[in-house]
């Protein structure tokens, strides 16, 4: 299961979606970026700089079977 985005993210994806001006679409893209990063410093406090606790996703659980 992944994580919940970070707080803030759903608004800028919103707003990436509706952007026709491909700097602004670019600034945009800046603010989601910074925000990942900092999301997933977060995330990664208690582990090693530049480790990153192991994530499970949908396309894993095919494999299973």
């Amino acid at each position: 299961m992944l994580p919940d985005p970070p707080p803030g993210w759903t608004a800028l994806q919103e707003r990436a979606k509706q952007v026709k001006d491909p700097r602004e679409l670019a600034a945009i893209i800046d603010e989601m970026n910074k925000l990942l990063a900092e999301y997933e410093k977060a995330a990664g406090d208690g582990h090693r700089e530049g480790q990153l606790p192991a994530r499970s996703h949908k396309s894993d659980k095919k494999n299973d079977r």
